[in-house]
């Protein structure tokens, strides 16, 4: 695969030396090298977003934090120290005032329970904050992780 791509981009260059109608080698270089640059540049965009996407984890609220105002903004999936992404941290909009236990729970991709976590929140009614479980470094939270906010 490198191989193919050396030859591609060594056939670029050789292009666009040729075609440089009284520049010199050197500019057609620099215009290869500036040409092959945004190529890359562009390459590495799209698979950075298509990682992106393909890590969406979409928590899922239950009706009844629903019920009581509790929205979902954005996520973060980290690790602690153990080094594994056992931590995920929500941001947790709250249209009416909530004091109360909150438990997030994390499933494999067979459906299956592999960690809760469960903190004491309170807030304001039209406060938003963002909102650490913890879960045990079993649980490792990937992009077939299926997670609920209760």
């Amino acid at each position: 695969m490198k191989k193919h791509h050396f030859l591609l981009l060594t056939a670029l260059i050789a292009s666009l030396i040729v075609g440089c109608s009284g520049a010199t080698v050197k500019e057609g270089i620099n215009k290869a090298g500036d040409a092959a640059g945004q190529a890359a540049g562009e390459f590495v965009e799209g698979a950075a977003h298509g990682v992106e996407k393909s890590f969406e984890l979409n928590p899922i609220v239950d009706p009844a934090l629903q019920a009581k105002g509790i929205a979902l903004g954005s996520y973060d999936v980290s690790s602690d120290s153990t080094g594994s992404d056992n931590v995920l941290t929500l941001y947790i909009i709250f249209n009416d005032a909530f004091q109360g236990a909150m438990t997030a729970k994390v499933f494999d991709h067979k459906q299956l329970e592999m960690g809760r976590s469960t903190t004491n929140v309170a807030a304001a009614k039209g406060e938003a904050k963002y909102i650490d479980f913890h879960f045990d470094p079993h649980a490792n939270i990937d992009s077939d992780t299926k997670v609920t906010l209760e």
